[in-house]
């Protein structure tokens, strides 16, 4: 099943395997304006310099291979980013989030997080979900940790690791 939900102020949902052309198209031209240099700035080599439309397609059939890829609108249906679901296994899913940046400090990474994390209670198998983000990347760290995700032990990277058990009713 694909994961689809709405929030007070964002619709998100999963790309599905089979993208229309045009709807590829389309999502292929907006990608490089969402990861622009400060947004990837945290993140795998992978999501830097995306460019052109040829990196953007390289990208995104990446991102399709690998993960569940969320898309994340406005209420208004404009792009303002991504959520990405690594399933490892059926009980645990990583999970990676990113927002342009003219749409930073305005709540809205918590209100996709809080959303998703109430939607895949109620739909998916997983028990936990567990977020990596960058030591300089303090701001997520403190989104994450604000949502209930524990801080793991360390080993020595520069990620940080932290888990969010899923309580079910």
């Amino acid at each position: 099943m694909t994961l689809s939900f709405e929030t007070q102020r964002l619709k998100v949902d999963e790309v599905s395997k089979e993208l229309a052309l045009n709807e590829r198209s389309a999502l292929v031209e907006k990608i490089p304006y969402i990861l622009t240099p400060s947004v990837v700035e945290n993140l795998p080599p992978y999501f830097h310099g995306i460019t052109s439309s040829e990196l953007s397609i390289t990208w995104l059939d990446r991102m399709r291979l690998e993960s569940r890829l969320l898309l994340v609108k406005s209420q208004d249906n404009e792009l303002i980013g991504f959520l990405f679901v690594y399933v490892e296994s059926e009980s645990e899913a990583h999970i990676g989030y990113l927002l342009s940046e003219k749409h930073w400090g305005q709540g809205l990474a918590s209100e996709l997080l809080q959303c998703f994390i109430q939607e895949v209670a109620r739909v998916e198998p997983w028990s936990k979900l567990i977020g990596g983000v960058e030591i300089s990347n303090v701001a997520s760290a403190n989104l994450l940790k604000k949502l209930g995700f524990v801080e793991q032990a360390g080993n020595e990277t520069s990620v940080i690791f932290y888990e969010y058990r899923i309580s079910r009713p």
